[in-house]
């Protein structure tokens, strides 16, 4: 660097040579554009040149990755072939990124430091080509750095630090063993960072085997969401949160918008929905190759698609440069959750808007959020493509006038009936194709290929259904149909009515059931058999109903 361009930094390479870092990444951080140290930087940096171990807290976009990079850059060995660090992370995504910021750092110092990625979703054999030129840092996921020290690719009994970056994921359920097992692994003289936006008792707690003597550094995160992030609050039912996202896009068109969401299956619909409007979006999901992850990252931080979809884990830690708007779909019930979410905007002394798109339940927990980090949240209410602001008192009266209409029309314009009912009354549970047409209580399909009497005769005999009034045949006119005797067609002989044939006595149409040798099953079934035929025929022959005309015989089939 020419001596002129030194002179320009030194005020600015005093503050950080203050700190304890060697000239060089003093120079580096100049070079870079960082002006002067963040606080949690003048708190870290001193702890690890020191190989302390050491719990450290503060906002998102505080300068918390080169606060833990710059003292091991400081420090390292660069003539050395051992593995000198390791940072773990929980997701490839931030592994990614601080691998570049790693790469970056240490090129502006001009140190030929070797670093490599440990990635789940890189091919192992490539990343075993990497470990063969014995980089001095190496940075990747919790599980692929275990295997591979489990399988001796890497050998950890040099390591002089190790950073868990975004901690309080590391020592979840899902990871903690995983977690355990790489940190035993480690040698006793190793130092040991725990870096997170925040620290949870659990978290301390279940780490605490693994740390001796910790420094606990912590900078109240409530400041910078204070200062540099404006929080808006929207009240939307659950079902309109959809139209919302296109009433906000049609109204403000954000520059860079950060949409949160609590689950994939959430971002899968929220998805499908926005590329049916039209919307410039792409998604981050945990599910997907590393390979797909980076091109929606790479769309989205080069401008080519203005909103990102994503999950919590799916962006934690990531820093997404000059994101003017971050979204929580669904606001989460941990407050710590809407920090993180919060702080992906409004990063490095940048201004920020972070909306709550909530419904009377979640207003409730933003609440909670507000008191305990000292932010009010902006009530606002979009009309009319315009975003107003509202006071609390009518905005909470309008959130709860407006679910108890929705809840009011949706009972009014329902008409629903009870299971029973429908036996009652005949009514289907549910509409069939083709649609059936009910009659006298009971629903009957329409007939095809020939008119209902001809259909009739390949039915079982008794069984036939009842008809409605306009169903009848011609010239029936009000005479019953014989299924619709109050008596029941399948009852026992008691019960039945017996229905005397033309031209014959009740005497001998009942003794034609007696006959000695004959086998019926179903009397009454064969005598109303009997008498659809007789009917048929008059039909054909234009006879009429009252008896056979004189001359004729009677009860003759042509």
């Amino acid at each position: 660097m020419p001596s002129d361009a030194l002179s320009c930094h030194y005020p600015l390479m005093q503050e950080f040579t203050d700190l304890g870092l060697s000239d060089a990444v003093a120079q580096a951080f100049a070079a870079l554009g960082f002006e002067t140290p963040t606080e949690i930087q003048k708190l870290a940096i001193p702890a690890i040149l020191g190989k302390r171990d050491a719990y450290i807290s503060s906002a998102t976009g505080t300068g918390k990755t080169f606060a833990y990079l710059a003292p091991i850059l400081t420090l390292i060995d660069p003539s050395s072939k051992d593995l000198q660090a390791i940072v773990v992370t929980p997701t490839h995504d931030l592994a990614a990124q601080i691998e570049r910021e790693t790469s970056r750092l240490s090129e502006a110092t001009g140190s030929p430091v070797r670093i490599a990625s440990a990635l789940g979703s890189i091919p192992l054999r490539r990343q075993l080509d990497r470990l063969a030129e014995k980089p001095h840092i190496v940075v990747g996921s919790a599980g692929r750095i275990r295997d591979l020290a489990l399988g001796g690719h890497i050998d950890l009994s040099a390591c002089l630090w190790a950073v868990l970056d975004e901690a309080d994921r590391l020592f979840e359920n899902e990871a903690i063993d995983i977690t355990s097992e790489l940190l035993s692994a480690l040698p006793l003289s190793c130092s040991r960072v725990l870096v997170s936006a925040t620290l949870p008792n659990r978290t301390v707690e279940r780490s605490s085997t693994w740390f001796r003597d910790p420094l606990t550094l912590v900078i109240d995160p409530s400041e910078a969401l204070r200062t540099s992030i404006e929080h808006w609050s929207f009240h939307s039912a659950s079902r309109s949160k959809l139209d919302f996202l296109r009433k906000f896009e049609a109204a403000v068109k954000p520059e860079r918008c950060l949409l949160f969401a609590s689950s994939n299956a959430t971002i899968f619909t929220i998805q499908k929905r926005l590329e049916f409007l039209g919307f410039p979006a792409v998604v981050l999901k945990t599910d997907k190759d590393g390979t797909e992850r980076r091109n929606a990252l790479e769309e989205f931080t080069s401008g080519a698609a203005r909103w990102l979809i994503t999950t919590d884990l799916g962006a934690r830690g990531l820093d997404l440069p000059d994101v003017s708007h971050v979204i929580s779909f669904d606001l989460p019930e941990e407050p710590t959750v809407y920090m993180h979410r919060a702080g992906r905007t409004g990063r490095a002394g940048k201004h920020g808007i972070s909306i709550a798109l909530a419904d009377l339940v979640e207003l409730k927990r933003a609440s909670k959020i507000a008191v305990r980090y000292g932010f009010p949240f902006v009530c606002k209410i979009l009309d009319s493509g315009i975003v107003h602001d509202i006071e609390p008192e009518n905005f909470f009266a309008l959130a709860e006038e407006e679910e108890a209409g929705r809840k009011d029309v949706k009972l009014e314009g329902t008409k629903r009936l009870d299971p029973r009912r429908r036996l009652r009354t005949g009514v289907p549970a549910r509409p069939t194709s083709p649609p059936y047409r009910t009659g006298t209580g009971q629903a009957d399909r329409p007939r095809r290929g020939g008119p209902d009497d001809e259909r009739r005769d390949h039915r079982e005999p008794g069984r036939d259904r009842p008809r409605s009034p306009r169903q009848q045949p011609v010239g029936q006119g009000d005479r019953p149909h014989p299924s619709r005797s109050p008596i029941p067609v399948g009852g026992s002989d008691r019960m039945r009515r017996q229905q005397p044939e033309p031209n014959k006595t009740p005497g001998e149409a009942a003794g034609e059931h007696n006959v000695p040798g004959s086998v019926t099953q179903n009397p009454g079934a064969s005598q109303n058999a009997g008498g659809q035929q007789k009917r048929r025929h008059r039909r054909r022959k234009g006879g009429s109903r009252e008896g056979p005309k004189p001359g004729t015989e009677s009860g003759s089939e042509q």
